[in-house]
């Protein structure tokens, strides 16, 4: 039951930190296009190249969804998942990929960022 709870508690955190990302490129496509809708944000998302960065979180909670559907959840499982947290989560300098590029300079950029990436790190800590 820990494993589910923790993996539980980390995609909770990851969508706090997910929806926060939304918002600043929202915020940023808004700038430059004018305001969308809420119908016309989901195609953005999936399907407009400013917002392909975001796409390494959003498959990312997927996977972690599908094991969560399972009845059984491994702590091999749990611990794999929170290494490709963590790494996907740290600033790499020899090889940024596009996520972690745009990651760092929104979170540069607004403090709800800052707050969200903290409670990841919270919750990855605690395990």
């Amino acid at each position: 039951m820990k494993t589910r709870k923790a993996l539980d508690d980390l995609n909770r955190a990851l969508r706090e930190l997910h929806q926060a990302l939304v918002k600043v490129a929202r915020h940023e496509y808004e700038k430059e296009w004018g305001q969308v809708d809420p119908g016309q944000l989901l195609q953005l998302l999936t399907r407009h190249p400013q917002f392909d960065w975001l796409h390494q979180l959003s498959e990312f909670m997927v996977d972690i969804d599908e094991i969560l559907d399972n009845e059984m959840v491994s702590k091999a499982d749990m611990r794999t998942i929170f290494a490709q947290a963590k790494s996907m989560l740290s600033q790499s300098v020899t090889e940024p990929s596009d996520f972690s590029t745009h990651y760092f300079e929104a979170m540069h950029g607004d403090p709800a960022i800052v707050m969200a990436h903290a409670n990841v790190r919270r919750v990855l800590a605690s395990r």
